[in-house]
């Protein structure tokens, strides 16, 4: 027995949503904590469209079954509370929220129910024989601040995960690509229980504007995709409706290049975009923060000139780098963001040796002969070897550009492409990092 209209509990695709959640929900539950009975696909299925719906409308059931009873009580309260409308706000008809905050409110639910007293020989799945319509028995009013409660864990997490969401959705914005991050949810979940996450996204809040979406440059190409329409005499790319005009006026048009063409353009192709970043001991605090938003930033500058991203934090030495193709997917945007929000501040720097690991890097993987970007981004005073670094760029192909965070290099000066001392770590400042290169 259903206890939502208009949702088919056996429609396959909607089970197979329930199963998943229940699933996920198992590896939420800590260790001595078992998933209840009664909370099963149904009710998984029930608190899903219960959040992506704008207008879940409930059915009464008409049966003596425990569960169902016990399911229409919990959703019937859960569709009152005050609270609930906080997590609408992120979920409705936003299928990856709707799991996460389904998955997390069933994870609470699932850890408060358990701590109810229960009778002698029975089990919390077997305390509803009174039902939704004893509304006054102290068993209700436990499952109401169950739910209240289990509602409250779900609200921060949903509004976290809607961030994260919105963060890979951005990675995709101006192209036919679409991210999706279904198949990461529990990963999701952990980001945004994270409180370095937190304070990353409000970091990146803050330099993130429209102005820099970078858009690809487009060049003319007979072989491209649809750009607008032009005059000329290509007659590969002649519109249709020239080809109903009768054939002398033809003739005139195309040899008065007079003709309407299709005009197709390519994205330029670009070489490999690559971010080196310090995280010696003294980038702690505001520095490492401002640092790491600028190089979610240029993530997506290079996801969106399809270019090859590379990422290294260094110190004294440099750590394992992250690497995302031209093509990117949900789950890179997860593990992007997970990798950067656990990196801490704390040791040396030599930054000669982390440009040659940068070479090396953009020299292990077969490449265009289009120039390669390195940015780098440090507060180091370092002594830098000018001669081997620049061998080792031209050996590359590959440009510097140095971004200097309250200091000054003056070796790095003489290396880079471009040299930017930034002061006031600001959205400003970030913008100018951001367009480097371009």
């Amino acid at each position: 027995m259903t206890v939502l209209k208009g949702v088919d509990y056996n429609d396959p695709p909607i089970r197979y949503r329930g199963e998943r959640i229940i699933a996920l929900l198992r590896k939420l539950l800590p260790e001595p904590v078992k998933t209840p009975d009664y909370l099963d696909t149904d009710f998984a299925i029930t608190v899903y469209y219960s959040l992506f719906l704008p207008y879940p409308v409930l059915r009464k059931p008409d049966t003596s079954d425990k569960k169902t009873l016990l399911h229409y009580l919990i959703a019937s309260k859960m569709l009152a509370s005050s609270r609930l409308s906080e997590i609408k706000k992120h979920t409705i008809a936003d299928t990856t929220t709707s799991m996460v905050a389904s998955a997390v409110f069933l994870e609470a639910l699932a850890q408060e129910i358990n701590k109810m007293p229960r009778p002698q020989g029975g089990d919390a799945s077997t305390q509803s024989k009174a039902g939704p319509e004893s509304g006054n028995s102290q068993e209700t009013m436990d499952i109401e601040r169950s739910v209240e409660k289990a509602l409250e864990s779900a609200k921060e997490v949903a509004r976290q995960a809607k961030e994260i969401a919105n963060l890979a959705m951005r990675f995709a914005a101006g192209s036919t690509s679409v991210l999706t991050l279904d198949d990461v949810i529990k990963d999701v979940i952990n980001l945004a229980r994270n409180t370095d996450v937190h304070i990353l996204l409000e970091a990146l809040k803050t330099i993130e504007s429209s102005e820099a979406y970078i858009k690809s440059k487009k060049i003319r190409s007979p072989r491209g995709e649809l750009d607008g329409y032009e005059l000329g005499s290509d007659i590969e790319r002649v519109a249709a409706s020239e080809l109903a005009l009768p054939y002398e006026l033809f003739l005139v048009k195309f040899a008065e290049r007079n003709l309407l063409l299709y005009r197709k353009v390519i994205n330029e192709d670009y070489g490999k975009f690559y971010v080196l970043l310090d995280k010696s001991g003294s980038m702690m605090g505001m520095k490492i923060i401002w640092a790491k938003a600028v190089a979610l930033a240029l993530a997506q500058r290079a996801v969106r000139e399809r270019r090859e991203f590379y990422l290294r934090f260094f110190d004294s030495i440099p750590y394992p780098p992250f690497y995302i193709s031209k093509r990117i997917h949900g789950r890179d945007v997860v593990k992007l963001l997970e990798y950067i929000a656990k990196i801490r501040a704390n040791g040396g720097t030599d930054i000669t040796r982390a440009i040659l690991t940068a070479v090396n890097d953009i020299m292990s993987r077969p490449s265009t002969s289009k120039v390669s970007d390195i940015i780098l981004i440090t507060d180091g005073e370092d002594r830098v070897a000018i001669d081997t670094v620049r061998r080792a760029l031209a050996r590359a192909n590959a440009r510097l550009h140095t971004v200097m965070i309250y200091g000054n290099n003056p070796d790095l000066r003489v290396l880079s492409e471009s040299y930017m001392v930034a002061t006031k770590l600001d959205r400003e400042e970030a913008l100018k990092v951001i367009m480097a290169g371009s």
